[in-house]
């Protein structure tokens, strides 16, 4: 995923277990394409019924707080597919827009109580699926920033629509 998803937590039980994973979570029920006579995105009809397995827990899931506070978390090595999931992938639709959210679980050492659950949107994350060989632009990224993807890739990669920052959790 570029640019890299980075976020700092603080205010954590330092010894107590968190879990951290990302969602990628649609911003409505539209399919967008992409007018090159306005450059702007316009809706094309209705989205593609979603999938559940929108979600990417952080490698070093489940840490203790202090780990977690320790230095900014970094979500560079998500994997988005827009076909069958296989492991640790988010599944996406081409067309479609979506936000990535934060969240952070607390585990309980009691298993008969439930976990808490904290979720942090960051709005300008916002983006929209397109595949490769709908987009020149994106082809020639995709082809800078991997090597070992050929032009014929068939997966869809992401296009910003707003300016990335670097969100933090404090």
């Amino acid at each position: 995923m570029f640019p890299n998803f980075n976020v700092r937590l603080s205010g954590l039980s330092p010894t107590k277990y968190y879990q951290v994973f990302i969602e990628a979570r649609p911003t409505d029920h539209n399919k967008f394409s992409f007018n090159y006579q306005t450059k702007s995105w316009i809706v094309s009809g209705p989205a593609e019924t979603e999938s559940n397995k929108r979600i990417y827990y952080h490698p070093e899931t489940l840490l203790q707080g202090s780990g977690w506070m320790r230095k900014p978390i970094s979500f560079k090595t998500p994997k988005f597919t827009t076909g069958q999931q296989e492991g640790n992938m988010i599944e996406i639709k081409k067309g479609q827009k979506y936000v990535l959210v934060l969240h952070l679980v607390e585990q309980h050492d009691d298993l008969n109580l439930p976990n808490k659950c904290l979720e942090f949107v960051f709005d300008e994350t916002e983006f929209v699926t397109v595949s490769c060989h709908q987009n020149q632009i994106v082809a020639a990224t995709k082809m800078n920033r991997n090597g070992r993807i050929t032009q014929s890739a068939t997966s869809a990669e992401i296009l910003l629509l707003a300016n990335w920052h670097n969100p933090v959790c404090d």
